[in-house]
């Protein structure tokens, strides 16, 4: 993937709050033999750092105590254009809409039951604000089992990437008719691809 300055120039808490909205995020691990494995968790993005649990058994857990470099992807696929929106004879102007942020990180690991049990309590005040379950502690009959079935994962993020493909390298009169297009199309995803696009003119407006 390719990383165009035009793509990542975002308002960093606007890219803040688009991660801290992801219900899920991509962990990427490598094993001792050099191969890549991917999962999908839930998470906890504290800016500076990713928090998420992986069971003891899973394959990336085992890649991190031999490698503790990794990566952790959230993205929006948006929608995918037709070429002649944009040329009427080019096919090489198809093209696809998203928003995808890239953590290098390094992985911390702890089996300490109380860090599982507060990192746990962190994911569940993010996830479900309004209560309605016991709160996560060791001292809870319930929580001390599978709290000994999982290890505490604490991302330290080292570098970002940010690639918000939404035709920003298109003049303004093109991105307005792809908005128009997109908005009378009607496909699942379409509106929100038309709203993302028109932010950009919005934000370029602005300046």
């Amino acid at each position: 993937m390719i990383f165009y300055d035009y793509y990542a120039d975002i308002p960093e808490q606007t890219l803040r709050d688009f991660v801290t909205r992801q219900d899920l995020g991509r962990l990427v691990t490598v094993s001792a033999e050099g191969q890549p494995h991917i999962g999908l968790y839930p998470f906890v993005f504290l800016g500076d750092t990713v928090e998420l649990h992986l069971q003891r058994a899973d394959e990336q857990l085992a890649d991190l105590r031999t490698n503790s470099l990794c990566a952790f992807e959230v993205d929006e696929v948006h929608a995918t254009v037709p070429s002649h929106w944009t040329h009427a004879t080019n096919a090489m102007f198809a093209t696809a809409y998203h928003r995808v942020v890239i953590f290098e990180c390094q992985a911390e690991l702890s089996e300490d039951v109380e860090v599982l049990a507060a990192q746990q309590q962190r994911l569940m005040a993010h996830y479900q604000p309004d209560g309605g379950h016991q709160p996560v502690t060791t001292e809870h009959a319930m929580y001390r089992g599978p709290l000994g079935t999982l290890t505490a994962l604490t991302l330290q993020v080292r570098a970002r990437k940010v690639k918000w493909k939404l035709a920003q390298n298109r003049d303004r009169k093109t991105r307005e008719k792809v908005i128009s297009n997109l908005r009378e199309r009607g496909r699942p995803g379409d509106a929100a691809a038309a709203d993302a696009l028109q932010w950009t003119l919005d934000r370029e407006a602005a300046k």
